[in-house]
């Protein structure tokens, strides 16, 4: 065997290992990484309900990724242009179906979201619908930079779109435009 083939060996040789390795590595999280992403997820959900409700993405800084909040701005932007709505979006609760932490600095967790959505006409305020028990499966990727856990990404896997019509003018008393 020559001095290449034996390199090249030994390089795949560390790589399998290390690949092995990553495989065996407990990815169950400590109770103190657990409360630790619980709460940066909570934080950022509450964030982003209000993003969604102001058409602002400044609530998420600190708590999303540069990347997230740009993808958060472009689903507001694309609400907001293709059927001028706004959206007034209230978190009501989650559950953690998975939790897993990477190298202690990775985490990938399974929601189940659930929402109270009341989707406004942009120029008019006029309510075109609402969910109030709206129900999302979710995947969020989080990373640990300087101590503090940061969404670097948010992907809906499943949701619930049923929504209430408005209800019809009678000519009462209406809601006031916002």
């Amino acid at each position: 065997m020559n001095a290449t083939v034996r390199s090249a060996a030994a390089v795949i040789s560390v790589l399998l290992l290390a690949l092995l390795a990553a495989g065996c590595e407990d990815t169950t999280p400590t109770p103190a990484e657990r409360e630790a992403v619980e709460t940066a997820v909570r934080s950022y959900l509450d964030a982003l309900a209000e993003a969604y409700s102001t058409l602002d993405v400044s609530p998420l800084e600190g708590l999303a990724s540069p990347n997230e909040i740009q993808t958060v701005e472009k689903l507001l932007r694309t609400l907001a242009l293709s059927g001028n709505d706004r959206v007034d979006s209230e978190l009501i609760g989650f559950d953690v179906e998975t939790m897993i932490v990477f190298r202690r600095i990775n985490a990938t967790v399974r929601l189940i979201e659930v929402w109270d959505v009341t989707r406004y006409n942009l120029t008019t305020g006029q309510v075109k619908g609402r969910n109030p028990s709206s129900l999302q499966n979710t995947v969020l990727q989080l990373r640990r930079i300087e101590g503090a856990w940061l969404v670097i990404g948010r992907t809906v896997t499943l949701q619930d779109v049923a929504e209430d019509p408005p209800a019809e003018d009678t000519g009462g008393e209406g809601e006031e435009s916002g």
